[in-house]
């Protein structure tokens, strides 16, 4: 996954799989009395798709984690893994 764009300051990600491109990047409120928001946007040309999801910022840490923990299950970061707990 190429990174084409990464601007900490601004909260902007933009990255490239191939020739689809994942957008990332807080949006100001709609309108007065509304919450930011969180675009999240992949443009797959080769496939014609174009999705995007406005997500509010609990919505957005949850999907974080959900990644993280599919990253970690695949491929973990370190080799030192906390044991789980039984059930």
């Amino acid at each position: 996954m190429a990174l084409v764009h990464h601007d900490p300051q601004d909260g902007i990600l933009i990255t490239r799989i191939g020739q689809a491109e994942i957008t990332v990047r807080p949006e100001p409120p709609a309108s007065a009395g509304k919450a930011p928001v969180i675009l999240l946007r992949l443009d797959a040309p080769m496939l014609d798709t174009l999705a995007a999801a406005y997500l509010d910022p609990d919505e957005a840490r949850h999907l974080a984690q959900a990644l993280l923990r599919a990253a970690e299950a695949a491929r973990p970061a370190s080799p030192w893994r906390t044991p789980r707990p039984y059930r």
